[in-house]
Formats: structure tokens, sequence, C-alpha cells
């Protein structure tokens, strides 16, 4: 019978197979929500891969952690970073992090049903998640993940954030520079003793 490989063996031998390529620019939204709230403070890059937005966001300024399964993609995030980047070698489901830690949280093309509702303890108050994941509807453009696991069905997003407050949600295609894909994006908000209320949502078919 053949083994079964493991998320960190796959996750590893794709980072290893593209060596120190290039990540990709990083996402125009993620950027300017994670710079206009965790300028000046630390952020936390959950399944950041080589460092699309850790490195960046680093060379701005930010204090970040950078947390990945694959031990090369670290790697290359601190290289490139010059060692600005603090990486994790880590599974995000099992996170070795301290509570009420980060100003701003991304959550970037991944998803993890279970995790996502534990993130808003890593916030410090008036810290944000800040999140971009695919959408099922992705699947009608032939790329990207297909495993309902790693979709989001219509409207998910928000249920998944509570108890935080939802202060910017757009749902729908997005163009990410020259590509565009299925997405539902938000920032929601740990503002302690109004967390739940929601300060505006949004939702359109092209963000």
């Amino acid at each position: 019978m053949a083994r079964r490989v493991s998320d960190r063996e796959r996750w590893e031998a794709r980072h290893l197979a593209a060596g120190d390529a290039s990540p990709g620019e990083p996402s125009p939204w993620v950027m300017s929500r994670a710079l206009a709230l965790g300028s000046g403070g630390v952020a936390l890059d959950l399944a950041s891969g080589r460092g699309r937005h850790a490195v960046p966001l680093a060379a701005a300024g930010v204090r970040v952690v950078a947390v990945d399964i694959s031990e090369h993609a670290v790697r290359v995030a601190r290289r490139a970073s010059l060692g600005a980047v603090h990486g994790v070698v880590a599974d995000a489901g099992a996170l070795p992090l301290r509570a009420g830690a980060f100003d701003v949280v991304l959550c970037v093309r991944f998803l993890d049903r279970v995790l996502l509702p534990r993130l808003p303890h890593l916030l410090r108050p008036g810290g944000a998640l800040v999140c971009e994941i695919f959408t099922d509807a992705q699947r009608t453009l032939g790329r990207g993940p297909s495993d309902p696991a790693h979709l989001l069905r219509a409207g998910e997003l928000p249920a998944l954030v509570h108890p935080l407050r939802i202060v910017e949600y757009h749902e729908g295609l997005a163009r990410d520079l020259s590509v565009q894909d299925y997405v539902a994006r938000i920032v929601a908000v740990n503002d302690g003793g109004r967390l739940g209320a929601t300060e505006q949502t949004s939702t359109h078919v092209s963000c």
C-alpha cells in the first residue's frame, strides 16, 4: 500500500520545486488594509508561503510573523526580507502563538474552518483580521482549489469571524493585478465591549 503523503510533505515539495522564485506580487487590497491597520504594529501572516505579503509588509516597517507549514517557504521569506520577517514553521491549525499578540492577522487564499473562529483571540483590542479567501464560484474558472473544504460557500465568511465587528466585506469576482478570481474579502475588528456589532457590511458581485 502506498504511503499517504502528509500536507507538510506536499507543500514542502511544492515550495522546493519553486526554489527561490518570487512568490508573486502581493494583493493590492490585502496590502492596503494591512498597512492601514498595522503600521508600527505586529502582523501575523498565516500560511504565508514564500512571503508574498510578509516580505513587502516588513519592507514597509511592519513587524511580521510569518507562519507556514513549509520550512523552505519560511526560509525563502526570511532571506528575501533580509531577516526582517520572523518565521515560524508550524501547522496553522496548531499555532504556538500568544493570545492578544497581534495588531493584524492576515489569512489570504487559505481556508481552515476550524482555525478561523480561533483567530480573534490572537488580536489585541483594536486589532483586525484581514481575509481574502476563494469562494466555491472559483471552480467555474477552472483554476485554483476544487475541494469544497478549501472554498467558502456563498455568504459563509462573516459567521466564521464572529464575534469580531465587520467593517468591510465584499464577495464576488475580484481583480488581483491582472488576474480575476472569485473571493470573499473581509476586515473585522476586535473592539472589546462591542464585539459582534456590524458597522458596515457590503456585498458586491465584483470587488
